[in-house]
């Protein structure tokens, strides 16, 4: 996964890093609250340390500097002992063991210092700093008891001050942690969301797989309604715009040595994509410019052209071929006097053969002369490579991702085919696409506004037929 892709998934899955954040800080907010509160008084204690004689002074200047130093070492471990911290509960009536008191009482002292820093941490802010008090005290004692040949006393250089805030729960560092591990956990979450993805949920999840450019951004509704394609029953609305900016774009996309530019091969990765309802609205939208258009239907296992736009069947593109009939039978006249179809009856059985023949390709040689664009409706790639066996002898190859129905993995295993065979894909279009897609105003729609008022006021829909 390159950078470029962990940035798009950010983007993408921005619901999700909030969502994560938000239970990162929930979870941070929880325990913060849940925390008791607690103060800490501290104060620092001198360790002075003689042999017992009645000249006090020449004993202190007797005693080794080290000695002292010694005796203070131990105070930190003396400190935490049962014989000083069951006498300092018992004379502050403390509701705490042993136990708990010394996991909450400190003694730290610096290497070769007799200066001892001692600490307490508890619930009450006058309690912690009785409990520096009575440790200094009982230490005090304890040591007199342990080292009975010294004379030994702590005199404070820093007397305890009772706390006016609580040490802790410390709120700005435990909400700090929240918000670096939320921003941490959100963008785990967001690359793990977009690895797991595995459909084509917008554009960026194809311009991730390949540069080809998206022609267009068709739709999900309004395709084909009654079997009628938008172009010609909803010629205002969006679907119709988006499959004239195809036709448009196609221009622009190919080549002008290109053999044959006026046969646009149509194709998809799986089925169900809706490459069919793009090639039949293509051809009337190529149609309502003027020019001559032959739709084919070389789809042969699932021919699906003359269901959706409710044409005869019977006879077609294998009957053609095997020299059944002419081809003044099988094409077909639809809207327009020059918007020919010729449609495929269902063959199953040797239709590589057939779509490879030197028949079908004379049928498209001689389409490509006689019309202004030839358009063929080919099989999806996982089904079969048909559209690179109509590609290999020239023609745009245009390829239909459905967006929700197309996978991450078909396509981009497409696109390696495709590759392999030295057959350039010239367009994508990106169908059943949501408005942020299509990226239009919906403002100058005015046929797709109207149909949303009517569809609100009446509470029915059209009825639409299913892509192919």
């Amino acid at each position: 996964m390159s950078i470029a892709d962990v940035l798009r998934a950010f983007k993408k899955h921005w619901v999700t890093e909030i969502i994560l954040f938000c239970v990162a800080i929930g979870v941070t907010a929880g325990r913060t609250s849940a925390m008791p509160t607690m103060y800490t008084a501290q104060s620092e204690v001198l360790v002075q340390a003689s042999p017992v004689s009645d000249d006090l002074a020449s004993a202190q200047q007797a005693m080794p500097a080290s000695a002292q130093v010694a005796v203070a070492s131990m105070c930190p471990d003396i400190v935490k002992s049962d014989a000083v911290l069951k006498p300092v509960i018992d004379n502050l009536g403390l509701h705490a063991t042993v136990s708990d008191l010394r996991s909450k009482i400190g003694a730290v002292t610096s290497d070769a210092s007799t200066v001892i820093q001692l600490t307490a941490t508890y619930s009450d802010s006058e309690d912690s700093a009785k409990i520096v008090d009575e440790l200094t005290s009982q230490l005090e004692k304890q040591l007199q008891k342990i080292y009975t040949s010294l004379r030994v006393s702590l005199s404070v250089v820093q007397k305890p001050v009772v706390p006016s805030a609580p040490s802790s729960p410390n709120v700005i560092a435990n909400y700090g942690i929240g918000i670096a591990a939320g921003i941490v956990l959100a963008l785990i979450g967001a690359v793990i969301r977009e690895m797991s993805d595995k459909d084509i949920n917008e554009a960026a999840d194809v311009q991730a797989i390949t540069s080809t450019p998206i022609l267009a951004a068709v739709p999900k509704s309004h395709t084909v309604a009654d079997g009628t394609p938008a172009v010609i029953v909803k010629p205002r609305g969006r679907a119709a715009e988006e499959i004239r900016r195809l036709s448009t774009n196609l221009s622009f996309v190919t080549p002008s040595d290109l053999n044959q530019p006026n046969v646009i091969i149509v194709t998809s990765s799986n089925p169900r994509e809706g490459k069919t309802t793009i090639s039949v609205n293509l051809a009337v939208a190529l149609a309502e410019r003027g020019k001559s258009v032959l739709l084919i239907d070389a789809d042969v296992r699932h021919p699906s052209v003359a269901k959706t736009i409710g044409m005869n069947s019977g006879v077609g593109l294998v009957s053609l071929l095997a020299g059944e009939i002419s081809a003044k039978e099988a094409i077909q006249p639809y809207w327009k006097p020059y918007l020919h179809v010729l449609p495929s009856e269902n063959q199953k059985e040797s239709s590589g053969i057939i779509l490879g023949s030197d028949a079908m390709r004379a049928l498209i040689d001689q389409a490509a002369e006689r019309y202004d664009y030839v358009i063929v409706d080919t099989a999806p790639m996982t089904v079969a490579n048909d559209a690179a066996v109509f590609a290999k002898h020239g023609g745009v190859l245009v390829m239909v991702v459905g967006q929700g129905v197309a996978q991450k993995k078909a396509v981009h295993e497409t696109f390696k085919e495709f590759n392999m065979s030295h057959t350039p894909v010239r367009g994508i279009v990106l169908n059943m696409a949501s408005s942020d897609n299509a990226k239009r105003s919906g403002y100058y729609y005015y046929e797709d506004a109207s149909d949303q008022k009517n569809h609100n006021s009446s509470g029915k829909s059209h009825s639409h037929k299913k892509h192919n």
